[in-house]
């Protein structure tokens, strides 16, 4: 028997059109260099929607790809939307790749056409001739254009010259939406090709009070980029709840952000740790707040402890690009005992609704969830991958397992399904035969009032084969020294666990996505010198 369903296809024509039908009055803010720009999402569907017709004229094929090189604005949002509900593409170019990767990028996915920041054209000026690509489209954000680009279309002109603006479906719920390339701390990036029915199903998770808990009642304020996993998916989520959106555009100072929550009542925001390490410290009363999405990285004790101080509930995910990102999500009020079990940094919640997990051990044998056992995370769900954008990518064979994502990670799974994280595999270290946690040892240098953040890697080492060396960032106005922070983790860690040396830096190397640079560190504290 076949139900008596209508047949509405869950492609981002579902969010579009949400957006012409019920977003008319709901506002979308940018912050650009020419200022404040406000924005509807009924006006961001209409312009959407125009862009069918600006990539027929580009000569875009059905299914050819459009990248993008641009910050969090209005604009941007509208490329996200209106490329692949226009049967296209679109491919988030993160702005802070080398020329290199940038270049790489635009090759392996095929790029077409490129759509730029009027303020990051400087950027790209010296790539000019090399840009794998039939045209540069320039967005107008207020910046000056470099000459280079001088006589290219702009995105304006070419959006508000297409008359005809009616929705006409283009694509399936299993065409590519979007491309999204993993960090490649371990190798080249890898792309990561969303479907449209994924983007949907995963958006519509996010609404959910257990997960990003987005609804009409929201002011989100989105600081992680576009380029980064499509903002972890968020802007397709407030245009589906109809929430106020708030973009930061290239700005993610912590007094910049501060002054935007003020501004414009920010309820909920979005931003990796590093992110709201700056932004707590802000004198800014921000009294609209309500709740913090973070991920990216695991959050350190003394941020969650200003976090709570500020009343503010902490929704702490874990995920992958490869998981469009959303995994598992950790809801923690503001009066949550941190030392309680439930209250553990390690432990990052429950799988999302729609989201599977299990661990592995080293044979393959599926592990059990008594919260003792440690095997590898394995995931699967509609937003999961099955493969990487690149066939003769080898990940294609060792990532996957029967059907399952290999996550890199180490966890040990609750009875109650809540997952703890243990390490990264590429981050344990092992020292004289034993495994040492790098994560663990983060957590306990964290837990020094005089930490702020904190980094633990592997240095190669004649005798024990490995050792662990820390990176550490004082927090204002301390500065533990080396000997004091041996001293207070000789009474939360093993004696065998300590590290080989500590290490005072100003500041903690990133990855373009704002991740501790891990593979950087090591290198660095490897060194003869050792600084």
């Amino acid at each position: 028997m076949k139900s008596l369903m209508q047949d509405v296809p869950l492609t981002l024509d579902v969010v579009l059109r949400r957006c012409l039908e019920t977003g008319v009055g709901v506002e979308v803010v940018s912050a650009t260099p020419a200022g404040t720009v406000r924005t509807t999402w009924g006006e961001i569907g209409r312009r959407a929607t125009a862009l069918t017709g600006v990539l027929d004229g580009l000569g875009v094929p059905a299914g050819g790809r459009v990248a993008t090189f641009a910050w969090n604005t209005h604009r941007h949002v509208e490329l996200f939307l209106g490329v692949p509900c226009a049967g296209r593409v679109v491919h988030g170019v993160n702005v802070r790749l080398t020329d290199d990767e940038i270049l790489y990028q635009l090759r392996n996915a095929g790029d077409e056409v490129l759509f730029v920041d009027a303020s990051l054209t400087d950027r790209l000026a010296e790539l000019a001739d090399r840009l794998p690509v039939r045209a540069v489209v320039v967005l107008d954000d207020g910046a000056p254009v470099n000459p280079v680009f001088a006589d290219a279309p702009r995105y304006d002109a070419l959006v508000e010259a297409v008359r005809e603006t009616e929705l006409v479906p283009r694509a399936k719920p299993d065409d590519a939406a979007w491309i999204c390339y993993t960090s490649g701390t371990t190798g080249m990036p890898k792309g990561v090709v969303s479907s449209h029915l994924a983007c949907v199903v995963h958006s519509l998770s996010s609404m959910t009070v257990d997960s990003h808990a987005v609804s009409r009642e929201d002011v989100l304020l989105t600081v992680t980029p576009l380029f980064h996993v499509n903002a972890w998916g968020l802007a397709y989520t407030s245009a589906l709840a109809n929430a106020k959106l708030v973009l930061p555009g290239r700005d993610a100072s912590g007094a910049h952000l501060a002054e935007l929550i003020e501004a414009e009542h920010v309820t909920v925001g979005a931003a990796v740790p590093t992110v709201w390490v700056d932004l707590v410290g802000q004198p800014h009363r921000m009294d609209s707040m309500r709740r913090v999405l973070c991920g990216g990285a695991p959050a350190t004790r003394s941020l969650l402890d200003a976090i709570a101080r500020r009343g503010w509930a902490f929704h702490k995910g874990w995920g992958m690009t490869e998981m469009l990102p959303s995994g598992t999500m950790q809801v923690q009020p503001p009066d949550l005992d941190l030392d309680s079990p439930a209250g553990a940094i390690t432990r990052v919640g429950k799988p999302s609704a729609g989201v599977r997990v299990r661990l592995v051990g080293p044979d393959g044998q599926v592990l059990p969830w008594d919260g003792r056992t440690t095997g590898e995370l394995e995931t699967s769900g509609p937003w999961v991958i099955r493969a990487y954008l690149d066939p003769d990518d080898d990940s294609n064979d060792t990532r996957f397992h029967d059907g399952w994502l290999r996550t890199g990670d180490l966890a040990v799974i609750h009875p109650d399904a809540t997952v703890e994280i243990v390490d990264r595999v590429k981050d344990v270290i092992k020292s004289g035969g034993e495994w040492i946690s790098s994560l663990a040892l983060e957590q306990a240098l964290a837990a020094h009032p005089g930490v702020a953040e904190v980094a633990v890697v592997a240095i190669p080492d004649d005798k024990w084969g490995e050792r662990p060396a820390a990176a550490v960032v004082a927090a204002d106005g301390l500065a533990p020294c080396a000997e004091e922070l041996v001293k207070f983790l000789a009474e939360r860690v093993p004696r065998w666990w300590l590290p080989e040396r500590i290490v005072q830096v100003d500041a903690l190397p990133l990855t373009t996505i704002g991740k501790p640079d891990k593979k950087a560190l090591r290198a660095r504290l490897s060194s003869p010198s050792r600084s």
